[in-house]
């Protein structure tokens, strides 16, 4: 609770209001991080739009606007992972003509696949990547990837479909990436 307090810190808010809003951050901030790091594979990254998340519905929150807290998080998340990803792209490229990438060292085989699948999500487009995140790692259904995605269900289902057959491919082929 003490980094709801922090993070808020700038706001002229109440405790009874720091309080309530601590067991929201309880209640969502492990899935809304988790969804944030699987979007980016990037704990710092995944951690700064999850902080920015909480604090950009805070007020609306406070005010009484958000109905589904949960979805509004996971919104304000896919939000800011998205309008980072054009930027972030160009930052890689740039490091990666200037200096290859250190050759990762796993402790054991579930390290391995998670590092495997974390890369394998870095090579997909970005709508394809938000959609095969929010469908199956967030659980989300056709229509709620949609909504989140501020697409039709027709584009989730096409940016998903490609996305799959992307991942299989580079399953298949592992020295692609």
């Amino acid at each position: 609770m003490a980094f709801v307090g922090a993070a808020l810190g700038h706001l002229d808010i109440g405790a009874a209001d720091t309080d309530e809003y601590a067991l929201v951050f309880e209640g969502h901030h492990r899935a809304v991080y988790r969804l944030a790091y699987l979007m980016c594979a990037d704990p710092a990254v995944a951690e700064d739009a999850t902080a920015e998340a909480f604090a950009r519905v805070y007020p609306r929150w406070r005010a009484g606007q958000v109905d589904d807290v949960g979805g509004y998080l996971r919104q304000t998340v896919v939000n800011q992972i998205r309008g980072g990803f054009r930027r972030r792209l160009l930052e890689r490229r740039e490091g990666a003509r200037r200096r290859p990438e250190p050759a990762a060292r796993f402790v054991d085989d579930q390290a391995a696949d998670r590092e495997d699948l974390a890369r394998a999500l870095r090579v997909l487009a970005p709508g394809q990547r938000v959609a095969i995140v929010l469908r199956y790692f967030d659980d989300l259904t056709e229509a709620q990837t949609a909504e989140v995605m501020g697409t039709s269900v027709g584009t989730v289902k096409s940016q998903v479909s490609r996305g799959l057959d992307r991942l299989r491919a580079i399953f298949d082929d592992r020295g692609e990436w």
